[in-house]
């Protein structure tokens, strides 16, 4: 997940990185209804989209492995144009006037890139503005991600993502991820709510053996660079207020805002 923040003189990327199943997607789209000023983007549901209209790629994410690096980096350069994002802006509900810097400026999450050597270099080709600045890396057990990744769920109805798999296990209390109030178009969630096609025991596990050939040197490039700071949610969505607080603190310490 990378977070740019545009400024009169620069645009900041922070890299938000973790296991599939570790939450990056969540608490991006949290952090959006957080402030303002903040945009989520989410290249895997970019790529899923794109899917829809191409055998191939749907083949390529249905099998678990990652999909090639240079499209990964044309679909988000092309999310990124003002026109696409004002209409993800108008996807998302806004739930406070907060505004997490007052430089005046859009900042926009976005999930999913870089998560390879050869994107990183690609994105070392975009303008000297973009130059990531921080990564947080999202630390969680092995077991726990893929508990919670067989818990997804998505409502073809309204649209929302869920979770039904709560964890709680010695430090780690992440209750299941659902509609406070149901859903609101009165979905049945027996028929309504469907897994995602990569969402299998066997698929997960080929996900988290790219993760760690493809990911971890990544993350090691961070911490070689001293931009690496790791988080970890014991409590799941219940951390967003922490994990806000290490994301302004970061900013305020190496005078970021």
């Amino acid at each position: 997940l990378i977070l740019v923040m545009a400024t009169q003189a620069k645009t900041t990327l922070i890299s938000l990185v973790g296991k599939p199943g570790s939450g990056k997607g969540t608490y991006g789209a949290l952090l959006a209804s957080r402030y303002r000023n903040l945009t989520f983007l989410s290249v895997g549901d970019v790529l899923r989209d794109s899917a829809k209209r191409n055998e191939t790629l749907r083949r390529v994410l249905t099998s678990g492995k990652l999909v090639d690096d240079t499209i990964v980096n044309e679909a988000v350069i092309e999310s990124l144009q003002e026109e696409n994002l004002q209409q993800l802006k108008a996807q998302h509900s806004i739930d406070s006037d907060a505004k997490i810097f007052n430089d005046g400026g859009e900042h926009i999450i976005l999930d999913g890139f870089p998560r390879t050597d050869a994107q990183t270099k690609l994105l070392s080709k975009w303008p000297s503005s973009l130059e990531p600045a921080l990564a947080i890396y999202f630390d969680v057990p092995d077991d726990i991600v893929i508990t919670k990744l067989l818990g997804r769920r998505k409502c073809t109805i309204c649209g929302g993502n869920f979770n039904i798999n709560g964890v709680e296990q010695d430090d780690w209390d992440m209750p299941p991820l659902l509609p406070k109030n149901g859903c609101k178009e009165k979905c049945d969630w027996d028929i309504h709510w469907e897994k995602r096609d990569d969402d299998t025991a066997d698929i997960i596990k080929e996900r988290m053996q790219v993760f760690r050939q493809e990911t971890e040197p990544v993350l090691e490039s961070w911490s070689d660079s001293n931009r690496l700071v790791t988080f970890v949610p014991y409590k799941g969505v219940k951390e967003m207020d922490r994990l806000a607080g290490v994301l302004e603190n970061y900013f305020h310490k190496h005078s970021l805002t």
